[in-house]
């Protein structure tokens, strides 16, 4: 008997011979907006009509529904692939995912309903840090949180190569960054890569600069050759040099007067800032002489933005003494 008139005979007696086995997805996946179904079907001898209903367990009314025909290779098999895609404004959350085929008019064996989880957006990014534009050196703490429940995999790579402990699995992620192992200052990038179960995928690329020569600061006015006037306003000119332009902040650079004995007396206070190039030309002004010690040290400290620290600056100013006109 041959295989057609066998099957026929089948279906003559109410068997049933073809059979569907879903291969995927798997209940509990997660689904995001493209996916597919992937399904077996044996003993086929006519073209299969399959269908894949997607309904929404929160909103039974919602549901995407597709089909398509497949015709049987020789040996009566199918090896079928149905596209299922979810809209981004699809709604999120647990599904319930039927499959069921038919071979003209007659149903393929009975495909257990299965619940799915619909994860359309991509992973987002509430913070991180460092900040684009940030000067960095030494170890950099790398860190982010995500607005992403549903969390396989961060990974953090440095120009595109990866680093030590540089991946996990959480809503948070920190990573150290030893930027011993790069050869040259100047600017680097963070890779933060971010995929969920669903295989939604998110990439925030951090563009810093390392830096790891101090800044230097050279006191232009005023000289310690230079003599104050009692009584009068002193302007205090500072110039910094460092290796990358805009990697001296003005909060960074603190002119102070001291006693000769380092005995702090206060604080310049800052009148301008001006950038040019890699060189800073901060300005002050100490505002009356008169209180102040016949000697006394103008004392200058910088940082740069990435932390390192110049040499100390201090100049010693000398206020001269009033002269007194005697009446005749």
């Amino acid at each position: 008997m041959g295989f057609g008139l066998y099957a026929g005979f089948a279906m003559f007696l109410g068997g049933v011979v073809a059979n569907i086995t879903v291969t995927s997805p798997n209940a509990g996946d997660f689904l995001g907006t493209t996916n597919s179904v992937t399904f077996t079907i044996t003993g086929a001898t006519k073209e299969i009509t399959v269908t894949v209903v997607a309904t929404f367990d929160a909103d039974p009314s919602q549901k995407i529904q597709v089909e398509k025909d497949f015709l049987p290779d020789v040996n009566g098999n199918i090896d079928g692939t149905l596209a299922l895609n979810f809209a981004s404004s699809t709604p999120e959350g647990a599904y319930t995912l039927k499959v069921s085929a038919d071979e003209q008019g007659t149903a393929l064996n009975d495909v257990p309903a299965f619940g799915i989880n619909v994860d359309v957006r991509e992973p987002r990014f509430r913070d991180f840090n460092p900040l684009a534009g940030a000067f960095v050196r030494g170890i950099v703490a790398i860190s982010a949180s995500l607005d992403e429940s549903n969390v396989k995999e961060w990974r953090v790579r440095i120009n595109n190569g990866d680093i030590p402990n540089n991946s996990g699995l959480t809503s948070t992620l920190a990573v150290s960054w030893d930027t011993a192992s790069i050869v040259k200052d100047g600017t680097q990038t963070i890779n933060i890569t971010v995929d969920d179960l669903a295989g939604n995928t998110s990439t925030k690329n951090i563009g810093v600069t390392l830096d790891r020569v101090r800044p230097s600061a050279t006191i232009l006015a005023p000289t310690s050759s230079s003599t104050i006037r009692p009584n009068s306003r002193i302007a205090v000119v500072v110039d910094v040099l460092d290796q990358f332009s805009g990697s001296v902040h003005q909060t960074g650079i603190d002119v102070t007067i001291t006693t000769l004995s380092g005995v702090t007396i206060g604080r310049v206070a800052r009148r301008s800032v001006r950038q040019s190039g890699n060189t800073v030309t901060w300005t002050g002004r100490i505002r009356r002489s008169r209180t102040l010690p016949s000697e006394f040290k103008l004392v200058v400290r910088t940082t740069d933005r990435a932390g390192n620290v110049a040499v100390v600056q201090e100049v010693i100013v000398k206020i001269g003494r009033t002269r007194n006109r005697g009446r005749l």
